[in-house]
Formats: C-alpha cells, sequence, structure tokens
C-alpha cells in the first residue's frame, strides 16, 4: 500500500512541477521593465536569499538544483551587481554566508511586486473558494516539505 502511494506521490509531484512552471515560474523570465537584466536563477537567488536572510552558497545550490561553478557564477555576477555580499560565518570561520544588500533589498521588493501582478492576473481566473482551497494546500504542502526537512537534518 505504501509503495503505491509513493509511486502516484511522485507521479503527482511531477504533474505538479509542470503545472506550476506553465502557470507561474515562466514570470521569472519575463519581467519586462525590470530594472536590472538579471536571469532567471539570479531572481530565484534574490528571492530565495530574501526569505531566508543569508544562507550558506552549498544550501543556495540545492535551494537552486544547481553545481557549485555556476552557483560561484551566479553570485559572483549579484555581488558585482551589488546585490548580495558574502561574510564569513562568526561561528565557523570555514563557512561563508551570503545575504542580500540594500540594494538586493529594493530589487527583491520590486521583483515580489512584479511577481504578485503576474500571480494576481493567473489566480483571477478561479473563484475565490478556488484560491483559497489552494492557497490551504499550498499551506499544506510547506508544512509537510518542513517536516521532511527537519527529519533530514537529524
Amino acid at each position: 500500500m505504501k509503495e503505491e502511494r509513493v509511486k502516484e506521490t511522485i507521479n503527482l509531484q511531477f504533474e505538479m512541477i509542470h503545472l506550476f512552471h506553465k502557470n507561474f515560474a515562466r514570470v521569472f523570465n519575463q519581467i519586462g521593465n525590470s530594472p536590472r537584466s538579471l536571469n532567471k536563477n539570479q531572481n530565484k537567488a534574490i528571492m530565495i536569499i530574501g526569505v531566508v536572510g543569508e544562507i550558506m552558497p552549498t544550501t543556495l545550490g540545492k535551494c537552486l538544483d544547481l553545481q557549485k561553478g555556476s552557483l560561484t557564477s551566479i553570485i559572483d555576477a549579484l555581488e558585482r551587481e551589488g546585490f548580495v555580499c558574502r561574510r564569513g560565518d562568526p561561528g565557523d570561520r570555514r563557512k561563508i554566508l551570503v545575504s542580500l544588500t540594500e540594494k538586493g533589498k529594493t530589487y527583491r521588493d520590486w521583483f515580489t511586486e512584479e511577481l504578485e501582478k503576474n500571480t494576481s492576473n493567473v489566480l483571477d481566473r478561479l473563484a475565490e473558494e478556488d484560491i483559497a482551497v489552494y492557497q490551504e494546500s499550498l499551506k499544506t504542502l510547506i508544512d509537510t516539505l518542513k517536516k521532511l526537512e527537519s527529519m533530514s537534518e537529524k
């Protein structure tokens, strides 16, 4: 029984990823009036760093599903543009932490507004009840993913 649930879950995940990208994620490439011409992975990196505050490059690479070389290029470019800064971890000198600069935070705020506009345009096609169900489903999904994350850290 559990094996069948796992198989069905795998199929549902890929269907969800496909539909999410089709409906929402392409906006990371399509911001027309951007103050900067950042690529989709740079935009995603800024959003992730903004959510967590500061992050080790290795963790950011896992979040973006990028190899170390590609990730280094992204961080280097964002640092050159003044969007992020690197600093040593005060608790462990071997670690580096990446965080947003004020310029990065300003860009993230602007980008968040653009995402909200685009998401609103997509979700406006749904009834309010459907949006509420979608929102609750996302909360459940996030709770489950956080549970899995905490279990993998042990």
